[in-house]
């Protein structure tokens, strides 16, 4: 077993958090702080947390807001309860997800990831802790479109989350505005990926592979419908990162249909550039969508060069000709 994966896996045990539950709506943990003295070096100290509102529901689970008011005052978290069993007797593999979330909640990439806490678990459920973002996520603020400076704002800091994962083996696999979190807002947009839950390394197996690709409409056309392992590259990323942009750009998506996206993987149809010229989007803006959304996923390019790509870095330049 190679080194880095024994530090994953040592990662994910060691953040494992002691529990119990007290009814079906409070957990109860207990943690351990260093003392002042040698008899009390690790100290216990439990904390109550309160089962609130339902923040949010996918194919594996839910989550809920919780809250701890121990101390005085009240502290927030999101906790993602994935259940063990989604069908009778099979028993789901949320490990990749564990060690994705652990992986990046390091200090060093929080500027990039919804961080956790920490997880623990119930008879019948996985439960991760999560940051809370009052602001909500992504989905929330594009039924409009965006300015196209603030679009690259976003686009920017979610090309440095992927850059991080793709060069640590990892493949998001649902990259969708409703999986980025808002920690601030127009004009100066902070945002976070969130939701690892069918993330996974490059070169092993899931039975999560074959159980959910991705949220359709932001979905490469390669992945729909497959079961290979292979057909789900680090270029799917890439697509559902074009098809945030387009939609974040214009509040449409790139296809209506799933034909029209299949005639345009084929060949048959022209990629439909005319909302993002009606939004008025500059010619750069238009060619980093369609380099993002090639066809051929060996097209695509990579977070890392996407990030240099003159749209990202340089002044905008609208297709009327003037600077921005």
């Amino acid at each position: 077993m190679p080194e880095n994966e024994i530090t994953l896996v040592d990662l994910v045990r060691d953040s494992k958090i002691e529990t119990r539950p007290l009814d079906s709506h409070v957990v109860e943990h207990v943690l351990y702080e260093t003392g002042r003295s040698a008899r009390r070096r690790r100290v216990p100290k439990t904390e109550r947390w309160t089962k609130g509102r339902l923040l949010g529901q996918g194919t594996f689970g839910t989550v809920h807001l919780q809250t701890c008011r121990d101390g005085g005052g009240s502290r927030f978290r999101a906790v993602k309860e994935v259940k063990k069993f989604v069908v009778v007797g099979q028993e789901l593999d949320y490990t990749r997800e564990l060690e994705a979330i652990m992986k990046f909640s390091n200090d060093k990439y929080n500027h990039c990831f919804v961080s956790s806490q920490g997880w623990y678990e119930l008879e019948d459920a996985i439960c991760i802790t999560m940051e809370y973002f009052e602001l909500g996520d992504l989905q929330q603020y594009i039924d409009t479109p965006l300015q196209e400076s603030e679009g690259r704002q976003i686009t920017d800091q979610i090309l440095e989350g992927l850059a991080f994962m793709h060069e640590n083996g990892f493949i998001h696999r649902d990259l969708k505005p409703a999986n980025i979190m808002v920690v601030d807002k127009s004009p100066e947009w902070f945002v976070k990926i969130a939701d690892f839950g069918i993330s996974k390394r490059r070169h092993h197996d899931t039975s999560l592979l074959t159980m959910q690709r991705g949220t359709l409409g932001f979905a490469a056309p390669e992945v729909i419908g497959s079961t290979s392992d292979q057909s789900y590259t680090y270029s799917a990323d890439m697509w559902s990162l074009g098809a945030m942009v387009y939609r974040i750009l214009t509040s449409k998506m790139a296809f209506d249909s799933m034909r029209d996206l299949f005639k345009y993987a084929s060949g048959e149809l022209e990629f439909p550039v005319g909302p993002l010229e009606s939004c008025n989007i500059s010619q750069r803006g238009q060619e980093f969508v369609l380099m993002l959304m090639e066809s051929c996923p060996g097209s695509r390019g990579s977070a890392a060069s996407a990030r240099n790509h003159p749209w990202v870095i340089e002044p905008l330049t609208p297709i009327n000709g003037e600077d921005l």
